[in-house]
Order: C-alpha cells, then structure tokens, then sequence
C-alpha cells in the first residue's frame, strides 16, 4: 500500500510543483552566487558616505543589480509556487524569461545558467495548469514583494549611477523620488539620464514598471471578481422564496427594480455584456442564462417565482426548459414573448404564465379609445395569461 501512496505522490501536483519549486530554489542560487562571490572591501558608509559605500560592493554593480534581485525574487516565488499560487507562477515565469534573455543575449559568460533558466521556462509552461490556486491574500503579498524589489532595484541603480543623471542625484530621497516617477511613467522631467548606460537603466525601469503594475493590478482585481461572484453565488445557496429574474431587456430591468423597491429577495442572471443595463448590485451573476449549472447556483429550485425575460424568445425557451428541469412545482416560471407570432408555441411548453407587450399595448390602447373602462383586473387579465386556461 505504501507503494501506491508514493506512485500517486509521483504523479500528483503536489510533487510536481515541489520538484519545480526546488529546481527554481537552485536556479535562484545559482543566480546570486557569482554576485555574492564579487564581494570587494568595505567602506564605512559613515565616513565614506552611503553611495561611495554602494559603489565598493562587487555584489551591486549596475548588471548585477537586477541579477542579485531576480534570484532572491526566484527563491521567495518558489514558496508560494508550492501552494500552487497562479500569480507566483506569472511573475516567476516573467523573471525566468528576462533572466534567460539576458544570459543567452548580453552575458555569454553565464551561457549554462541562461539553458537552465530555459528548461525551467519551458517545464513552467507545460505545467502551467498545475499553478490554479487564486488568492487574494498571496496575490497581493507577492505583487507587493514584487513591487518593493523593483523599487529597491530602482533606488540603488540610481544611486550607483547618480553621477550620469542631470541634476547629479547623490541622496536616496532623491533616487527615491526619481525610481517613483520611473515606475509609474510619470516623467517630470526634472532628473534627466545623460550617458548610454543611465538611459538603458531607466529604460529597463520604466518597462519592469509598466510590466509588474499592469499584472499586479489585473490579477488583484480579477482575484477579487471572481472572489466576488463566488460570495454571490454562495448567497444565492441560501436563498428561499426567492424572485429570479434571466435577462436583461427593458421590461426585465424594470421587474428587478420593482421587486428591489418592495425590498423583496431577486436574483439576476444575465450575460456578461450585458450587465451594465442592471445598477451595481450584490446579486447578480453573469453567465449563460441558459446553463443548468448557473440556474442551480440561483437556487431556482426554491424560488417564488422565476421571470425568464431575455430580448430573444430562442433564448427564453431553452432557460425555461432548463429552469423546468430544475424547479419543483410550487415555482411559478413567467415567461414574456418578444413576437406574438411565437406565443401559441411557446404556450405548448406549458409555462404558468405568458405575456406579450405588444399584446398588452394594443389592448390598452383600444380601450381607451372605446371608452371602455381600465381596472385592475381587466390589466391583470390582458397581461397575463394563464395556460391551463388555453
């Protein structure tokens, strides 16, 4: 038995995603190995100054900047890449692939470390589908890490080549504010890269900038999205007696606020795209309104009633065939007919009611006309009908 347990170990994503995360654990090493090894005399940063003391560190010279951050960024990854965290996976393959760039294209001399970084770029993406764990918690303390090592990266280059700047930048307040205005592609103006090696430096800002705000703040906000339509779908577990309304046309935006104004419990399932014809709400779910898995997260099995009210009567009869499926006899499921020439079909699928607009307008209207008198039941009895009756 013990022989099965590790057979199923070795096939499972646990053991691939350890195994990645030690191969990175080393790739990472061996990055910052050669940087720690170029460690030359110390200064006193007191009696030197701090950026004279930069300077006589081996280890953060301007090519080994970004170097000694890409490993110690790999190791830390590797963790939540252990959890099988998807934003540990995006930003680690991101480093991987710069870090491979930069070995196998500007330094040759560290030509086996660029392959090794390769093959571990490769393996990353045909195992990309072993990283599915989304969490707001490790999403955001990664994108933060990930966020303070390139302003760290940013703030010691600057300083290290303070000297290539106009006005020369010999503080760390002022690399600060200049690694700032970099990474968020503000440009002022006010400090100025004058020699090649400054301009690629604030290049290569600028684009890591660009590159980790952009996934940082699509990934946070999409984790809490999705985060968000599970909380409402979970809500809608619960939910009794409940109104559902599917659709977004005219009449089934007016339905929903007429039930929310009474303050009664609605749900809404409608297509994306269509979502903003309904105002921001905790309860609506966007999908496929005729899904058999997205009518049972709205609980319309217990619902009150259900108001299948799309812009296309294709549509409206697939959701109440699927909301039939689901539905026990007390709900009551309201169907609206775009074209009256589809009402006698649509009433062969035996909703509880039917009802027309066009119908309704024109009947209305005559009364009027003819003088005859509108109460509430006659407007009951034009709006809907009833199909045991026909």
């Amino acid at each position: 038995m013990s022989d099965n347990f590790f057979i199923a170990f070795l096939k499972s994503s646990l053991c691939i995603r350890l195994v990645l995360s030690i191969l990175i654990i080393f790739d990472g090493f061996s990055i910052i190995k050669p940087v720690l090894g170029a460690y030359t005399d110390y200064l006193d940063w007191r009696a030197n100054g701090f950026t004279e003391w930069l300077k006589s560190l081996g280890f953060m010279k301007l090519l080994d900047i970004p170097r000694f951050l890409v490993g110690i960024s790999l190791i830390f990854l590797s963790f939540f890449m252990l959890n099988g965290a998807r934003i540990a996976w995006v930003f680690s393959l991101l480093l991987l692939a710069i870090i491979t760039f930069v070995d196998l294209r500007v330094a040759p001399e560290n030509l086996h470390q660029g392959y090794f970084s390769l093959g571990l770029c490769i393996a990353l993406s045909l195992f990309w589908k072993r990283y599915h764990h989304h969490s707001l918690t490790s999403a955001g303390f990664v994108a933060m890490t990930c966020i303070i090592a390139l302003l760290l990266y940013s703030i010691f280059g600057t300083l290290y080549i303070g000297n290539e700047f106009a006005p020369v930048v010999k503080d760390a307040s002022t690399a600060f504010y200049f690694a700032l205005v970099c990474m968020t592609t503000v440009g002022f103006g006010d400090i100025v890269p004058v020699s090649t090696d400054a301009r690629v430096f604030t290049i290569t800002v600028v684009i890591l900038g660009i590159t980790i705000f952009t996934t940082s703040v699509v990934y946070v906000v999409g984790v809490l999205a999705k985060g968000t339509k599970d909380i409402v779908r979970k809500r809608f577990s619960y939910m009794k007696n409940h109104y559902v309304v599917i659709g977004s046309s005219p009449i089934a935006v007016s339905v929903y606020q007429n039930l929310k104004s009474r303050e009664l419990p609605v749900a809404v399932l409608c297509t994306e795209s269509h979502r903003v014809h309904y105002p921001e709400s905790n309860n609506i779910v966007t999908g496929d309104p005729t899904s058999t898995e997205l009518l049972a997260e709205a609980n319309v099995k217990h619902a009150k009633y259900v108001f299948i009210m799309t812009e296309s009567d294709t549509l409206n009869t697939f959701a109440f065939l699927g909301v039939k499926e689901l539905a026990g006899k007390e709900v009551k499921i309201i169907v609206l007919v775009n074209d009256d020439n589809n009402m006698d079909k649509i009433r062969l699928l035996q909703p509880d009611m039917l009802f027309s607009l066009s119908s309704l307008g024109g009947e209305v209207l005559m009364k009027v006309l003819c003088g005859d008198p509108i109460s509430s039941e006659s407007i009951s009895e034009l709006l809907l009908t009833n199909v045991e009756n026909n």
